[in-house]
């Protein structure tokens, strides 16, 4: 089966082969009245063409989902261009909140190494901790587990593993803080 393309197939190609004709056909009808107005709609909405093209078939897919279930579309030409509108703008929105977290991740600053020297004394001060916490740290952050799956191996809570860890890690920066206060 071939995807629905706006320029090149017609969607009735692609759904002959479908259970239900009138879906395909009314598909199909719109696809032919207003399929090039849609991908214009989604190329001036800012979309690329590959962009058009996936928001255009995706709208028809969802008219075609729609029709099957027994939904009556009353405007079908509305109906699809308000779906791609809606398709183009959620778009954009996801542009936006992966450029802000790319943003948000460039801004922090990773040391590029850390000292091992630093890394030895706060393990050495782990070791200091309760028996419980000690363990769940060491879980957690030795052997990347999951706080459900710490939970299970200790016998506790996925979210008393959270606190313990929780709890441990203010003790810690507490310890390290007066350390090197200390110094």
């Amino acid at each position: 089966m071939t995807a629905i393309v706006t320029r090149r197939a017609r969607p009735v190609d692609v759904l002959a082969g479908l259970s239900d004709p009138l879906a395909a056909a009314a598909v199909a009808d719109v696809h032919d009245r207003r399929g090039r107005e849609l991908f214009g709609l989604c190329r001036r909405l800012g979309l690329d063409e590959d962009e058009a093209n996936d928001a255009v078939q995706e709208t028809f897919l969802r008219m075609w989902n729609e029709s099957t279930r027994g939904h009556v579309i009353v405007d079908p030409d509305g109906w699809a261009f308000r779906v791609a509108y809606r398709l183009a703008m959620d778009h954009h929105r996801l542009g936006r909140l992966a450029r802000a977290v790319g943003d948000r991740l460039a801004a922090r600053t990773v040391p590029d190494e850390i000292d091992p020297a630093d890394r030895m004394a706060v393990w050495a001060a782990v070791d200091r901790l309760p028996t419980r916490q000690r363990a769940v740290l060491y879980l957690r952050y030795r052997a990347d587990l999951s706080y459900d799956r710490i939970g299970s191996i200790m016998g506790i809570t996925a979210n008393g593993a959270r606190n313990d860890a929780s709890v441990a890690t203010a003790s810690l920066r507490r310890r390290l803080a007066n350390e090197e206060a200390i110094r």
